[in-house]
């Protein structure tokens, strides 16, 4: 029976200076899950979801909340008899509208979304609230057999900022957290780190007719999942050090660089896998100096539960040759380094981020200029151009405080953030190896 799920670690270089003293050499780590209900997969899994509506006055704004209440209607048209979807709105106070035995009632649903209106929740944003509700409705249907998963969809800054963290924190274990910001005015830190710490998904909503195409979307990405709750775990040789660890697809951001202690072993959570999405980490691996020959500098093992099926795992060596001919050294994995391009390019746009929010425009147009160079030369026609964008609307405001270099420092951040994966000749090219 074919595995469910494929799984490879690739070095940068399949060699190694014996006398560099701090080798520096980048790992992929990748799983590629195969389709749900097809050979070697699980189960296709029900659905059970808390949709977290913002009806804050601002959502009356651009017709916000008619395309959310368009998105609501798309949900429960394309809802699978065993799913069970509850629709929480929030404000100043959070009200379940829609509970998961009335989304199959098409009038039902009709009647809650006419009546949205008329709820008496306040019109400021306490978005902790409307979470909270969104948790207990999920719990009730909770099952390791269903997607488990809280929708968020907001267009303001809230209150109690550290309150949602510590939601999606404390329900990681048993549920995943995708949050959705619409125009320029909410917090887009805190919705990307409530969606990466439970391994949900970001989206940036720039204009609201977006809505109902991003709900269509998040579906599909949960009808496709077909292997949960992946971890990695890595045990390095003695003397081998993690620099960097980044989330390298389908989306790019920071993992962190832990310690490595007595036992030499790292570990990273990629979570639920979509079929045919490949889940990845790219580390940065400090090397010390060896003789020369072939060795083992590490072991990656895959863990993840196949639904209906059980846990499962692969694994995957680290193995690298010492040499002493430099010349050997220019040769490079084409696939592992065009993913290391695309982190430093995600790297360099925050860093212009910061360096703007401090007030260095110089520093952070330099730094943006290095992100669409690197951008080209990778051939990321999309990431240059909304890294171009940015860096225009910079330069002429020489700020982030309009309307406009928000959107486009928006913009930019969805773009750079999201793999962007190559065609399927393109990467047959890049594994050889250049």
């Amino acid at each position: 029976m074919a595995e469910p799920v494929t799984f490879q670690a690739l070095a940068s270089s399949d060699y190694v200076l014996s006398t560099a003293e701090n080798f520096v050499l980048y790992v992929l780590l990748e799983a590629l899950a195969g389709g749900a209900g097809g050979a070697g997969g699980g189960e296709r899994l029900p659905l059970n979801l808390g949709i977290v509506l913002d009806r804050s006055g601002s959502m009356y704004d651009e017709r916000r909340l008619e395309f959310v209440i368009e998105a609501v209607k798309f949900l429960a048209r394309n809802v699978a008899p065993e799913d069970q979807i509850a629709v929480i709105a929030f404000a100043d106070k959070a009200q379940v509208i829609i509970r998961p035995e009335q989304i199959h009632d098409a009038a039902a649903v009709r009647r809650a979304l006419e009546d949205i209106d008329l709820l008496e929740i306040g019109g400021g944003t306490q978005m902790a609230l409307g979470m909270r509700a969104a948790i207990d409705e999920v719990k009730k249907n909770l099952a390791a057999n269903r997607l488990n998963r809280v929708l968020v969809l907001t267009d303001g800054q809230t209150y109690e900022e550290t309150a949602c963290i510590e939601l999606a924190n404390q329900n990681r274990d048993q549920m995943s957290f995708s949050a959705m910001g619409v125009g320029v005015e909410f917090n887009e830190k805190l919705l990307m780190r409530i969606a990466q710490d439970s391994h949900g998904k970001y989206h940036f909503i720039g204009d609201p007719a977006e809505i109902p195409g991003i709900f269509e979307d998040e579906i599909q990405g949960l009808r496709a999942v077909s292997v949960r709750n992946g971890r990695i775990d890595v045990v390095l040789a003695q003397g081998v050090q993690v620099r960097e660890a980044f989330r390298a697809s389908p989306e790019i951001y920071a993992l962190g660089a832990p310690l490595v202690g007595e036992d030499r072993k790292v570990a990273y959570e990629i979570g639920d896998l979509e079929a045919g999405v490949p889940g990845s980490v790219l580390l940065t691996l400090v090397l010390p100096p060896r003789r020369p020959g072939p060795v083992r500098i590490g072991q990656a093992n895959l863990r993840y539960e196949v639904p209906g099926v059980g846990e499962r795992g692969a694994n995957a060596d680290i193995t690298v040759e010492y040499t002493l001919d430099r010349t050997l050294m220019s040769k490079r994995n084409g696939r592992v380094m065009n993913m290391v391009d695309q982190v430093s390019i995600a790297k360099l746009q925050a860093r212009a981020e910061e360096e703007l929010k401090s007030g260095n425009v110089d520093r952070a147009t330099r730094l943006l200029s290095n992100a669409i160079q690197g951008s080209q030369r990778a051939g990321n026609v999309k990431a240059t151009q909304a890294l171009s964008g940015l860096m225009d609307e910079v330069k002429k405001t020489q700020t982030l405080g309009t309307r406009a270099a928000k959107t486009t420092l928006l913009q930019a951040q969805a773009v750079v953030r999201k793999t962007q994966m190559l065609d399927p000749e393109a990467l047959k090219d890049l594994q050889k190896g250049e």
